[in-house]
């Protein structure tokens, strides 16, 4: 696994652990906007991939209702999923960086920190 792929993984399980959860929701709408994108390149690189769909459709579930969680009000809410969507799309239709094979326990991995 490459350098950067390990540092998006772990800044992206840290984001999305438990104890990050009450600064998150304190520290305003870019981290919340930062996880929807991390969140959203993860799940897109899995779609252009061709994983399992079910385990992207549960992953894509379970980063939703994180944002939900983290969200203060509606407004964040829906910026949030909305964020979320547009990056989703994008990265849908391009390769990740690391490549399909190198990809794949990137997003297991992260999808497992999810549960």
């Amino acid at each position: 696994m490459h350098q950067k792929s390990r540092q998006f993984v772990t800044a992206l399980m840290v984001a999305l652990s438990v104890p990050t959860f009450g600064a998150l929701a304190q520290s305003g709408e870019t981290q919340l906007l930062q996880l929807a994108r991390d969140s959203a390149v993860m799940a897109g690189g899995a779609k252009y991939c061709k994983f399992d769909p079910d385990e992207i459709e549960e992953f894509v579930a379970r980063a939703e209702a994180r944002l939900s969680v983290l969200a203060r009000d509606d407004y964040e809410k829906v910026l949030a999923r909305l964020e979320f969507k547009n990056i989703l799309d994008a990265y849908s239709v391009r390769e990740p960086a690391s490549g399909c094979d190198d990809f794949k326990p990137l997003f297991d991995q992260t999808r497992r920190s999810l549960r």
